[in-house]
């Protein structure tokens, strides 16, 4: 009788002829291993986009807020990613899931400088379907 080896650990299996993992965590640590890369690197832009998400409802509890461009990437926010946008007049926001933000500079008679702030909103149903991205071509 032919005893078959384990894909991942090369042990011995036993029990069904066409088993093909010792056990649960053989076979889970195979199939992670060999994920594709792009499975890997959608897995990563879904957690980034998701923890965006988190990071814009933690600084809007309200329905809208301003917040500097250094707070968010102090907790980690990325404005790389995101899963949609919306333009609004001049402003165009970046959403991530139903939370979104528009860039903008505010000039302060006391800093001098500017300073760059985002406007954080929540997604409003009057929102759905407005986004055309043939606009102004």
């Amino acid at each position: 009788m032919e005893t078959s080896k384990c894909l991942h650990c090369n042990k011995s299996i036993t029990g069904r002829q066409d088993k093909r993992f010792c056990d649960a965590q053989c076979r889970s640590n195979f199939h992670n291993q060999n994920k594709r890369k792009h499975e890997r690197v959608m897995g990563a832009i879904n957690r980034q986009i998701r923890k965006n998400r988190t990071i814009l409802k933690t600084l809007c509890p309200e329905g809208k807020a301003t917040v500097r461009k250094e707070r968010l990437l102090d907790m980690g926010f990325s404005f790389q990613y995101f899963s949609s946008q919306y333009i609004e007049g001049k402003l165009r926001y970046y959403f991530s899931y139903e939370y979104g933000f528009a860039p903008i500079i505010q000039h302060s008679r006391t800093e001098g400088a500017p300073v760059r702030k985002v406007i954080i909103i929540q997604y409003q149903e009057s929102m759905k379907g407005a986004f055309d991205p043939w606009q102004g071509l």
